[in-house]
Formats: C-alpha cells, structure tokens, sequence
C-alpha cells in the first residue's frame, strides 16, 4: 500500500521535538480455544487531528503476528494516534496510543472471520426512555439495545437489504434519528417502514444500537410488544404519574440525566413476547426537549447490570471480546476509514475529492469538541 508522501511530511515544526514513540503490538485471531497468530497481515499507522489526519506508515506483521511501528508526534497537541488493520473486509481499530511506548493488551488487534450466515446476537439489555410530551402531545422515545455475538465470527450483513439484525418499531414513529453521539456511523442504521436495521458488522462482544423517535398522543398507552429475550429491561419515564406495567417489571430509585430527572423500573431475563405497557398523564407538558443525547448518560448503569447478568449466564471462554467504543473513538475510526476509502481511489475527480475533504472536516471539527469535552467534563 503506497500513502501520499504528504502525510508523512506535513508535521508543522516545533520549537522542541519530543523523542519518538514506539508501539510493538500483535495482530491475533479471536478463536474460542486460544489466539492465532495471523502473519503477513497489513497494519497502518494513523494520525488523527484537527489540524490533518491521514495514514503515517504501515507494514505487514510477523509469522508471530507481531508489528512494530516508531513515529514522533507533531502538530496539535489533540491529535490522537492508533493502529488499524483490514481482515476478512472488515476493519479493526487498536484504542488511542498513549504514552512514548505501547505494547500488550494496548497494541493488540484481534481479528475474526466474517459471516454473512445467521449469527446468535443476543440482546443483554433492552433500554426504553419515555420523554415528557411536548405541546403538541408527542413524546420523543429513546430506544437502546445491547447486542452480544457470544460467536467466534464477526457477522456482516448478506446485501444491502438483508441486515445483520433489526427490530420493529411503531408505525406512527416520526424522526426517527440514530444517536449520533454512540458508536455506530451514519448509515449503519436503516429505517424501512416499521423496520429498523442494523446493517455494520458485529464483532464478538458487544455492540450498542441507539436510536430515537417521537410517538404521537393517539399512540398512548403504548404497548410494547418484546420480539426476543432481554437479560435486562430497563423502562424509564420523565413524567412522574406514568404507569408502567410489564411482567418481573419493580421500580428502583430515580436516575437523573442532564438536569431531568426519570423513574426507572427493571426486569431480567424478560422472554420474548412480553407486553410492556406505557400510560403517561393525560394533560400535556410544556417541555420541548428531547430525549436523545441524554439516552446514553441514563443507561450506562444499567450495561453494567446487562454483562452481570450476562455472565452470571454463560461459561467463562477464551475469546478475546469486543468493548464498546467511545464517542471519540468512533470518529477516530470514522476519519481512519474515510482516509483509507480515499487513498484507494487514486482517480477521484473533483467531485469526490470535495465531497472527501467536506466530510473530513466535520468530523475532524467534531472529534475536536468531543476531546474537549472528554478532557474537561462538566
């Protein structure tokens, strides 16, 4: 793989350079009886910053799987900096390197093999927020799904119709909305009708879904019909005089999320076809806000909850999983890939190279703030 020679000589000069950095890492494939090494595999070095972002290096790892890159940092002092590899026509991303030297667990890359086949994605927890209605009477839902693939495979969908999971929502649903601020990129979720697809791979491990709508007044009480099992089912509500009915369902104390509070009521192991019934206040709020950047704040206690219960279910086993991704992970990833895309099309016109450069800068504008919110929270 040959990268533009600019990337390599862009480093604005600085008036005292740090020593170079070091990252020896190991490229692995996740199996359920060990790791394999995988040899003669392509790694890239990324730079990731406000100031530019592009590939640095690369190389092809060892019959040991290993790689080694050093490099010096330059330029804005936020760039952030990670190793990526491609396998099996997915892309896999190593965490942000810290430090002069990174090595181990930090610098390790495991890879699956890829399925188009069905995949056993469970659903560890099931999250349904219930915002206060605004003063037409609608009411914006938030909706947040923990998978876990317990598979040795990453699944990746069969055709850009066939998802590697959906859910349904209700047919009078309106801005529908993916959580722009999780893990998943624009597109990775599709809305068709009542049909909601997730369409990115899924690696072992586990991979959040999260997503909003608004419900018109008609559609209260709301009836929620659960198409699979959940090991947990969260159900939170802003209007404090909401029922909330649903086999196993007891309430626990409230939670509170950017300066609104929600009663929060939890089941698990909740089997498939439970009704969960919603039935807020007949008088209208005047609240405007919505519900989507705050579904995250809510449910990070109860993922918690998902993978106690999950483990409590299933036997320990050796394959390495999946985390779920930071925000700014994500846009590191995001801007990785739109480098990668772009460095493969050496004939792009004018068009696409404006497009790639427009699309570059929003995310880079946006890791931007996400990294200064991340150094400084409020």
């Amino acid at each position: 793989m040959i990268f533009a020679l600019a990337a390599l000589v862009a480093a604005a000069p600085t008036q005292q350079q740090e020593p170079p950095r070091r990252v020896d890492g190991r490229v692995v494939r996740g199996l359920r009886e060990r790791e394999a090494p995988v040899a003669n595999q392509w790694v890239v070095l990324h730079r990731v910053g406000r100031d530019r972002a592009g590939p640095l290096d690369s190389a092809r790892t060892t019959r040991a799987g290993t790689f080694s890159f050093q490099y010096r940092v330059s330029g804005d002092s936020d760039a952030v900096y990670i190793v990526s590899t491609s396998y099996d026509g997915v892309a896999y991303y190593t965490s942000p390197l810290r430090g002069p030297a990174v090595r181990g667990d930090d610098a390790m890359l495991v890879v699956f093999d890829t399925t188009s086949s069905p995949v056993g994605l469970h659903i560890g927890g099931r999250h349904l927020v219930i915002g206060a209605a605004t003063p037409t009477g609608a009411r914006p839902i938030g909706e947040v799904f923990d998978l876990e693939n317990d598979s040795t495979v990453t699944a990746v969908a069969r055709d850009s119709l066939t998802p590697v999971w959906s859910t349904t929502i209700p047919a009078a649903a309106t801005n529908f909305q993916l959580n722009q601020h999780g893990e998943l990129a624009p597109g990775a979720v599709t809305r068709r009708g009542e049909t909601v697809g997730l369409y990115a791979p899924v690696s072992p491990g586990l991979r959040q879904v999260a997503f909003t709508y608004d419900l018109p007044a008609k559609s209260f009480p709301l009836n929620l019909r659960l198409e699979r099992p959940a090991g947990v089912l969260e159900v939170l509500v802003q209007e404090p005089t909401t029922r909330v009915q649903a086999p196993g369902l007891r309430e626990t104390p409230a939670v509170s999320a950017e300066g609104r509070t929600f009663r929060r009521f939890l089941a698990q192991d909740v089997g498939p076809g439970t009704v969960v019934r919603v039935d807020p206040p007949r008088g209208i709020s005047v609240s405007r806000e919505r519900v989507t950047f705050s579904v995250i704040a809510v449910v990070l206690a109860a993922m918690v909850i998902a993978f106690v219960v999950a483990a409590r279910r299933r036997p320990t086993r050796s394959v390495v999983a999946a985390s779920s991704e930071s925000a700014s992970r994500r846009l590191v990833r995001e801007i990785a890939e739109l480098d990668d895309a772009f460095e493969q099309t050496p004939d792009a016109n004018d068009s696409v190279r404006a497009e790639y450069e427009a699309r570059r800068a929003s995310l880079k504008s946006e890791l931007a703030h996400m990294l200064a919110d991340e150094r400084n929270p409020t």
